[in-house]
């Protein structure tokens, strides 16, 4: 019997003898063909795996929370700012640029500046820069868009080190700059990585670093995230760096979209947000997932 004339059927049948035919097992609703129950399983997987990732960055976050630094009672801004120092003194501000094209959805991006500006909260002062063009290695030649969008051109990415090369030469420059970094920042001279939002620790440098198979150090794996601090501190919607200055009654200095540019500009902003007294703490991090079973360490140098 077809679907349509079993639903006529119950149309015409009354209620009471509806109920039993159903509850016999004569009126029943048609299973769905097997392509769309394969599409109706593949989604509800599909969204428990989300709702997993979901789950494990927000468990990671709330374990960020619990590390926050506590303001003492009846402290205020900025009045009470030396008793709320950071669990760490520098902050290593990172703004990279990467190859791009216009409109593109699903372009492949590869890290092509890579700039590090040290600000030490306790002084509020910059303190140091660490700064190299990048060799991309799986599209090697620059679009226009990207050469024009960040000033960079591509003799300076063809004579560059790969980022693997970078990563290690970063490694010992930070030795040499006596940065530490300790589980749980228990030393006087420890270190956070700071950045305007997820994308250049998540989705630039950690993406491409998988997807090359090149490994990192553990403190590129949870960092303080510049943007949404700025509006949690100012009570502010989450905005760009010029807007970031321009609230503090700042401009921006240099070129936009210079990784370098833009990191001594985010420094800025850091420093500000010190004065007026931000107390920093990191407020994201790679899930316990995305960092690996060895946190993507490297050996050392």
């Amino acid at each position: 019997m077809s679907i349509w004339r079993l639903i006529c059927l119950s149309l015409l049948l009354p209620c009471d003898t509806a109920h039993s035919l159903a509850a016999a097992g004569v009126l029943r609703r048609a299973p769905p063909p097997p392509s769309i129950a394969m599409q109706l399983g593949s989604k509800r997987v599909n969204r428990r795996k989300r709702g997993a990732q979901v789950a494990e960055r927000q468990k990671e976050l709330d374990r960020l929370r619990l590390e926050r630094p506590a303001a003492p009672r009846g402290a205020s801004r900025p009045a009470d700012a030396a008793a709320r120092r950071p669990p760490f003194r520098y902050l290593c501000v990172l703004d990279v640029e990467a190859t791009c094209e216009k409109d593109a959805r699903h372009f492949v991006h590869e890290i092509i500046e890579f700039p590090v500006v040290v600000v030490d909260l306790y002084e509020k002062a910059v303190v140091g820069e660490f700064h190299t063009y990048v060799r991309p290695t799986a599209n090697a030649t620059l679009s226009q868009f990207c050469t024009a969008l960040t000033g960079i051109t591509q003799d300076r990415v063809d004579a560059a080190p790969t980022l693997e090369q970078v990563l290690e030469s970063f490694e010992e420059w930070r030795i040499e700059q006596k940065l530490v970094h300790s589980e749980g920042f228990a030393g006087p001279e420890d270190f956070a990585f700071a950045a305007d939002g997820p994308w250049d620790l998540r989705f630039f440098l950690h993406a491409e670093c998988v997807r090359k198979g090149i490994a990192k150090a553990p403190y590129f794996g949870k960092w303080v995230n510049i943007k949404s601090m700025f509006a949690d501190f100012y009570r502010t919607r989450s905005c760009k760096i010029h807007k970031m200055l321009q609230i503090q009654n700042m401009k921006f200095e240099g070129r936009l979209h210079s990784g370098i540019d833009d990191t001594r500009n985010i420094a800025r902003i850091a420093l500000r947000m010190a004065e007026d007294g931000c107390s920093f703490y990191l407020n994201e991090a790679l899930s316990p997932r995305e960092r690996g079973p060895n946190g993507g360490v490297f050996p050392s140098l």
